[in-house]
């Protein structure tokens, strides 16, 4: 499962942040403000649903520009693999046993293959074969990481998994071979590392080495050092998995924690991935609404990313026993304003991953957009040919907003000429022809 479930600095050596500076001084792309922003003008590509790929020797990933993209997270509870292949740009974390049919279904889906970053995941084919502390003490005793009582491993949402020193250069040739090599030959397209947070949510503290204890963190969240060694591990494991025979793509589970996605360290992080899986979404990993402020640098991250031709994969998730209309529009139209050519959502209750559940409202045909995301009317509107969507992102305002023309919603009622839109609250509307 995927698990970026908790709220809430030593460093590299000069040469490593030297070069990670010069890569984002290099690389980095400036975002725009929202106010007053201007038409974009779409980079011209191929007809669509054609491939969409910058990356040699690893399949395309799917242009989204059009219409509502969908990607599945993990697909454990899918009985018939090809026809739901056929709904879905991606996988996150396909079982083994799935890859075939799901390529027979989906010629162009991109499948990954799933991997806690630093954690024992058991065999490729098994991941439920993990191994106990002892193993590990007799095996490899210097990659077990401890919390600072230096007695109690630094186990992540009470499983068993054993946590694994990632700032070590061999845990990453380890997990190549135990899994990249593996998912490669199988016909995997990427690697699906789960839990890469940029915060120390577990306390993780030092290592054993020749039985001398050797402290690496501090085991506070807010630590520099463990946002480095995580920085370090994905440069380590992108390059590893980009000289594969077959190449592979790194597509982390990313978690920010309170860094906002504007911090110069989050574009470092950028630049070692080839596209972000963005757990915590527009909900906040269920736990609230994302507003105000936040919620704009979240579309502005999103954006961001596809700029840099790397797809943003949205969960939203709801602490609810079903997903409600409400919480569908809140989900869709937040995701549609910062959806360019690169990303795909999934929205579930809690934790409810594994499943084909497909919601009505993602067959509309809200078309291609026209333009960026720009506010008016206290809240945020963003036009695709066939539609319009709008979000109010405030924690406490009621707005209500005129209409410039004719809507129905996506259950195919008329709209009215205003619509009130409580507090965090969206909607989709399609042009009325």
């Amino acid at each position: 499962m995927i698990f970026s479930r908790l709220v809430s600095r030593q460093l590299l050596p000069c040469w490593f942040l030297g070069f990670t500076l010069i890569l984002v001084l290099s690389s980095c792309t400036p975002l725009s403000g929202l106010k007053n922003s201007s038409v974009k003008t779409p980079t011209p590509l191929p007809p669509p649903g054609t491939p969409y790929a910058d990356l040699k020797g690893v399949r395309p990933f799917i242009d989204t520009w059009n219409n509502i993209h969908l990607f599945q997270s993990f697909d454990n509870k899918i009985f018939d693999p090809t026809n739901a292949a056929k709904y879905y740009d991606f996988i996150w974390g396909a079982a083994v046993n799935h890859v075939q049919a799901i390529r027979s279904g989906n010629p162009n889906i991109f499948i990954s293959y799933y991997i806690p970053f630093n954690r024992d995941n058991g065999a490729f084919t098994n991941p439920n074969a993990i191994h106990d502390l002892s193993y590990w003490k007799v095996v490899h005793p210097d990659w077990i990481l401890y919390k600072c009582d230096r007695v109690t491993p630094a186990y992540e949402f009470g499983d068993p998994n054993i946590p694994l020193d990632f700032s070590n250069p061999a845990l990453v040739s380890w997990q190549v071979q135990t899994y990249a090599v593996l998912a490669s030959e199988a016909g995997y397209d990427g690697i699906a590392a789960d839990n890469v947070s940029l915060q120390n949510y577990f306390g993780a503290c030092g290592i054993y080495v020749n039985g001398q204890w050797k402290q690496l963190f501090t085991g506070q969240p807010d630590d520099p050092k463990y946002r480095a060694d995580v920085l370090a591990w994905l440069a380590r494991m992108q390059l590893a998995l980009h000289r594969l025979p077959h190449p592979l793509a790194l597509i982390p589970n990313l978690s920010l924690g309170n860094i906002p996605p504007t911090d110069p360290f989050v574009q470092q992080v950028v630049n070692h991935v080839d596209g972000i899986l963005y757990e915590d979404g527009f909900t906040d990993d269920a736990r609230d609404y994302v507003t105000g402020n936040k919620w704009v640098q979240l579309v502005q991250f999103m954006e961001s990313v596809q700029q840099q031709r790397k797809p943003f994969y949205v969960v939203d998730q709801f602490n609810t026993p079903s997903v409600d209309r409400a919480e569908i529009q809140w989900a869709l139209a937040s995701y549609l304003m910062g959806k360019d050519h690169l990303a795909a959502i999934f929205i579930s209750t809690y934790q409810g991953y594994g499943g084909d559940t497909r919601y009505f409202e993602y067959t509309a045909q809200v078309g291609s957009p026209v333009g960026v995301m720009y506010q008016s009317q206290n809240v945020y509107w963003r036009k695709y040919t066939n539609s319009v969507g709008i979000v109010n992102p405030s924690a406490t305002q009621t707005y209500i907003v005129a209409l410039n023309g004719s809507y129905v919603d996506l259950y195919g009622f008329p709209a009215g000429q205003k619509i009130t839109l409580p507090p965090h609250s969206g909607i989709v509307l399609l042009i009325s022809r």
